[in-house]
């Protein structure tokens, strides 16, 4: 996994502390990911622990944002749409500009 030059984050209060955490390898209670597909769809959610498992361990997901709670992180999903949508007028490309 690597990290967006444009990393987002929603509902989190510390973000240097909790890449600290991330960095070292520590839990980060109600930490979900917001990750560009692997496959298929635009996005892809984790919960922090999940991409730590050796399903995805060595899958070179782009984490695009880090949200406390799945909910902020559907939002920031949500809200990067809505303002590629507003910007460019259609969803084509999208997942090529992440």
């Amino acid at each position: 996994m690597y990290f967006s030059e444009k990393l987002l984050f929603k509902g989190i209060e510390n973000k240097n502390e909790v890449m600290s955490a991330i960095e070292n390898g520590d839990e980060v209670l109600n930490a979900f990911l917001l990750c560009k597909s692997l496959s298929d769809n635009i996005f892809e959610i984790f919960e922090l622990s999940e991409i730590r498992v050796k399903h995805y361990i060595n899958k070179p997901y782009k984490v695009l944002g880090i949200a406390g709670g799945k909910q902020n992180c559907m939002l920031m999903a949500k809200e990067i749409i809505e303002n590629y949508l507003k910007d460019q007028g259609t969803l084509e490309g999208l997942k090529e500009s992440l």
